[in-house]
């Protein structure tokens, strides 16, 4: 490890640091560089991903993807008339070709140590495009594999290959346009931006799903003109520093977020988010003693990435079940069962809650029982949990209920309710005593 940091070091430091050497400086290689620090992250998360092997994640996933494509089967031996293919479309294939990630593996320290050898850059980012290019591409033509036999049920007249060349050129105009947001300097530049790129992207998705090709590619490059245009409009950096070391933070959040689920792993400072549209719940606990835990838990929820991530798993199931709620598959049933999914999901991202505040040190300073903090938590997790499962249903609940279908209409809330108040507590108690244990 040593040898690796002496190394990384010799090949990051500028040419200043090397002065009082005996020996020449070694001439800065970007590519060495590029694969040092990805082996580095690979070494480092290797152990967790042997937890998760464990734990038996990728088996449910696995039950997750074949109860997913024996739904989807189903789906279409019995397709309604009135089921929005092409919108399903849209909002599947624009995941894959709208979300551009870029690992960079740059570190805060890089802003000094790299930025005089910014000119030698241009090598370093080609590995980074590379390396998240090829599966971003892949990835394009799985969603596409996804959605071909729902596309041949509906009016499309676009052939496979004439689709994947499309949605392949798409791709890397995002990635493309990825780029260059990440150059502007203002980040309400960078969120207008994106913003318009992706809405161009799903109309040119719906053109190319609904007409003839050459139209739906004729009105691509217009958009991909406007666009083009429109980023030359804001102030850019050459090299977004700052842009890049926070974006490669926030994913390595992501990954040690996620190995949490499995194993105490270390911390990283957690990203503050201030959601002024949630933030009336702290508002509404009470100002006393008894409740300092519930506050914290609370507010901890709602500013921190656990509340983000929420709030986007909640949009989009209320819009998957509406759908599925107005198509009545399987009279309803089809909704139900991927509910529960979406439950279990939550659930699962309520359950990172305990974690949060875990190793603090202000619980043996502060004279609070330790036991309040338990109850406060459960009783955070519960509301939280129980709120979740209630909105994301709603949109479902009324349009079956306007189809008939009282039974799949109210079935659900009721069981979400009863597992919320008499199961879930009893089992987050039971993991708490457990973490306690073995600390």
């Amino acid at each position: 490890m040593g040898d690796k940091a002496e190394q990384l070091k010799g090949l990051a430091a500028p040419e200043s640091a090397k002065r009082g050497s005996a020996l020449p400086p070694e001439p800065f290689e970007p590519d060495k560089l590029w694969s040092i620090r990805a082996g580095a992250f690979r070494k480092e998360i290797k152990p967790y991903m042997g937890y998760m092997a464990m734990s038996g994640f990728p088996g449910f996933m696995m039950l997750g993807i074949i109860v997913t494509a024996i739904g989807y089967a189903q789906l279409l031996r019995h397709l309604p008339d009135a089921f929005p293919i092409t919108a399903v479309g849209v909002i599947l294939l624009m995941a894959a070709v709208c979300w551009s990630p870029l690992r960079t593996w740059l570190l805060p320290a890089d802003s000094v140590f790299l930025l005089p050898r910014e000119a030698a850059m241009k090598r370093y980012m080609q590995r980074s495009f590379r390396y998240n290019g090829l599966p971003g591409m892949l990835g394009v033509a799985a969603a596409l594999l996804v959605y071909w036999p729902l596309y041949t049920h509906g009016n499309g007249v676009a052939g496979a290959w004439v689709l994947l060349v499309a949605l392949a050129a798409l791709k890397a105009g995002n990635i493309a346009g990825a780029w260059q947001e990440r150059k502007a300097a203002e980040p309400s530049s960078r969120i207008t931006l994106r913003l318009l790129r992706w809405a161009l992207t799903a109309l040119t998705l719906a053109a190319l799903l609904r007409l003839v090709p050459w139209k739906a590619i004729a009105f691509g490059l217009l958009a991909g003109l406007l666009l083009a245009a429109l980023h030359r409009l804001p102030r850019r950096h050459r090299m977004p520093w700052d842009t890049l070391i926070r974006e490669e933070a926030k994913t390595r959040r992501r990954y040690y977020r996620f190995f949490s689920f499995f194993i105490d792993v270390p911390t990283h400072a957690p990203r503050i988010a201030k959601r002024a549209y949630l933030g009336w719940i702290g508002q509404r606990v009470r100002f006393d003693q008894h409740n300092t835990y519930v506050y914290m838990y609370a507010m901890t929820l709602v500013r921190t990435e656990l509340g983000g991530m929420l709030v986007r798993i909640l949009l989009l199931g209320m819009l998957v079940l509406y759908w599925l709620g107005d198509a009545v598959w399987l009279d309803g049933w089809g909704a139900i069962a991927v509910y529960v999914l979406f439950a279990a999901v939550i659930g699962l991202q309520l359950g990172t809650l305990r974690q949060s505040h875990k190793y603090a040190v202000w619980r043996h300073i502060y004279p609070l029982p330790d036991h309040r903090r338990v109850e406060s938590l459960i009783r955070v997790d519960r509301t939280a949990y129980l709120a979740c499962l209630l909105l994301i249903w709603t949109p479902a609940c009324i349009v079956l209920a306007v189809h008939g279908e009282w039974l799949a209409a109210f079935v659900p809330p009721v069981a979400a309710a009863a597992y919320g108040f008499l199961r879930r507590p009893s089992a987050l108690r039971r993991k708490i005593a457990k973490d306690a244990e073995l600390d």
